[in-house]
């Protein structure tokens, strides 16, 4: 195809996209049409481009004089073109807000706008619930982790709720990463600050006020089922790696990596001996392979791989552990 007939199909594109009676089976055939050449994606980023400049999408008012929405947000569709692979996990495009549930399956990423203008970005095995009213905000993360960037709306709260955790992001904008295993629950603040309400707390402040570059933690004893708040501050690279495909460890246990790396692979990893389980190991990893992780591991750790089915088993190599 011609840059010529790129350009126009675009431009049919972008008049689809703005209309009133747009549906979700257009921005599905949009996203199609821009995952079948990289010159759609640059025809439709020149088209915009040109449109805004003339003002086409310029916010219009009302007789209220209330600002409304342009129908297409140039950079909620261009921040996603670039989604297609990372790291040779399974990331998919960014997807229009128009439905309540969210997911992605076992070494799935998923970048969603939603219709005012917050972005999410999906972690794997991650399934997320929506609801959007006039008065409120609310994500409810059913299991996994989810990155949100939170568009600022002061006349609507923001609330994502994990378990027993009920985050109110503050007014202005807010970005924080939120995993949820069962009951436990970490919350990151990447920016801006948010109130944490937790209600099963025995003897302790049941609202923390989480700030920058600080992490909470709540995670339910097996003993007493009550929950244990904690508030640190942490080097934040290994938290937000996931973001880039990739897994950061800082001294952690073989156990705690291997759980961490099976979250991302149907091809499992196993840890055939015990004594080797609390290993320590640091280092940059590519999530999605577990094969190579264990080939690179037992390169540094007194550890053989051996592979059955559809598992890894990593076992002790006597012939490299200390004698005596």
């Amino acid at each position: 195809m011609s840059k010529r007939a790129a350009k126009a199909e675009a431009a049919a594109w972008l008049a689809r996209l703005r209309a009133d009676d747009r549906s979700s089976t257009d921005e599905r055939a949009f996203q199609a049409w821009l995952a079948e050449s990289a010159d759609h994606a640059h025809a439709f980023e020149m088209v915009t481009t040109i449109w805004e400049s003339a003002g086409a999408l310029a916010p219009q008012r009302d007789e209220r004089s209330k600002v409304r929405r342009p129908l297409i947000a140039r950079r909620a569709v261009l921040a996603g073109l670039g989604t297609t692979a990372f790291f040779g996990v399974g990331f998919g495009a960014w997807e229009a807000a128009n439905a309540d549930v969210y997911e992605t399956g076992v070494g799935e990423q998923k970048h969603v706008a939603l219709d005012d203008g917050t972005q999410m970005f999906l972690d794997t095995d991650t399934r997320v619930w929506v609801d959007f009213t006039k008065r409120a905000r609310k994500v409810r993360i059913q299991r996994g982790r989810v990155n949100v960037h939170i568009a600022p709306d002061p006349e609507r709260s923001f609330v994502v709720e994990a378990a027993d955790q009920r985050i109110v992001a503050a007014e202005d904008a807010s970005s924080l990463d939120v995993q949820r295993d069962g009951a436990n629950v970490s919350v990151v603040m990447l920016q801006g600050a948010a109130e944490i309400q937790s209600d099963q707390v025995p003897n302790a402040v049941k609202v923390q006020i989480l700030g920058a570059g600080q992490r909470l933690t709540a995670v339910v004893t097996a003993e007493s089922r009550l929950q244990m708040i904690r508030i640190d501050k942490l080097n934040l690279a290994p938290l937000i790696a996931w973001q880039s495909g990739q897994a950061i460890f800082e001294k952690e246990t073989l156990a705690q990596a291997v759980d961490e790396m099976n979250r991302y692979s149907l091809f499992k990893l196993a840890i055939i001996d015990a004594p080797i389980a609390s290993l320590r190991l640091s280092g940059v990893y590519r999530v999605g392979d577990n094969v190579a992780f264990a080939n690179s591991i037992a390169t540094l750790l007194p550890v053989s791989v051996t592979q059955t089915g559809g598992r890894v088993g990593l076992r002790i190599d006597h012939s490299r552990t200390p004698q005596g």
